[in-house]
């Protein structure tokens, strides 16, 4: 019955880690929403709590409980080291992220699909609000999707491409209880996953990841006023589609379910590729 769970070197078999992992990292972010959800005489128990920011805690709550707890490992195995250089990828995912995002908005508006209009009810507190659940957000998924799991799978001695694919995989299937989910958009964010593990291959922590994450959502839906991954955001533009063809725009998902995503994944792995390439030749 031992060797079902466990490995012969006493390490939990990966199918059962990761299932019972991601059950703890999907299941206290349900519980932590079904709790800021609850109302007692028509008023919520918690109306000062936003759940949209709240409930990417919990995420990387369980993804800490389970490294640093249960397995005792620490931030900086997980690819949280804390450098100079880290900080420089962190800035150079975002610009990637918000540069990226901006070329596919610019696209459609040239293209006449999409028609950007500054949104009068955007206010200041709404883009800080936005802004602090972004950062939760690719902090947790981060965390978990990449660091967690690839690190997890290092231990375990699974070969590279099988812990790209594996986290991009797991990474789609989260997003498929989304609203407006499509195939295109489930291929677009197995791409993204992919990026994302390459981008911390290539550098040897997840600051990077993260900054794009982050800043990809937040340029995406409080910058243009487009869908994120199915979600509604109020942005500084709102914008109005011109065109219903889901192929180029995307739809009711947002721009991750039309191939200009698809676009932008393969010039990003591109972009890090030459990048990474002229890092090594000025280290040789």
């Amino acid at each position: 019955m031992r060797k079902l769970f466990k490995n012969n070197a006493g390490q939990m078999r990966l199918g059962w880690d990761l299932f019972l992992s991601l059950l703890l990292f999907v299941g206290l972010q349900f519980a932590i929403g079904l709790i800021l959800s609850v109302k007692w005489g028509g008023k919520s128990l918690v109306s000062s709590v936003r759940p949209e920011l709240i409930t990417p805690l919990g995420g990387i709550a369980a993804t800490l409980l389970i490294w640093m707890l249960l397995k005792k490992r620490s931030l900086r195995d997980l690819g949280m080291r804390v450098t100079l250089a880290g900080v420089r990828e962190f800035g150079a995912g975002i610009v990637l992220g918000l540069g990226f995002m901006s070329m596919i908005a610019g696209i459609l508006a040239a293209a006449g699909a999409v028609t950007l209009r500054i949104n009068p009810s955007c206010s200041a507190s709404g883009l800080l609000w936005s802004l602090m659940m972004f950062i939760w957000v690719g902090f947790s998924e981060e965390m978990f999707f990449r660091g967690y799991i690839m690190k997890t799978m290092e231990a375990l001695k699974y070969r590279l491409p099988f812990a790209y694919i594996l986290s991009a995989i797991l990474f789609a299937l989260i997003h498929l209880g989304n609203n407006d989910i499509s195939a295109l958009a489930v291929f677009n964010l197995f791409l993204t996953g992919l990026l994302f593990s390459y981008m911390f291959a290539i550098t040897g922590n997840l600051w990077m990841p993260i900054g794009y994450h982050f800043a990809w959502n937040y340029a995406q839906g409080s910058l243009y006023g487009l869908a994120v991954s199915g979600n509604d955001v109020k942005g500084v533009f709102e914008a109005s589609f011109q065109t219903h063809v889901g192929w180029l725009t995307g739809g009711d998902f947002g721009p991750e379910a039309g191939l200009l995503d698809t676009g932008m994944s393969v010039l990003g792995f591109m972009v890090l590729y030459a990048w990474h390439r002229r890092r090594q030749r000025r280290a040789a």
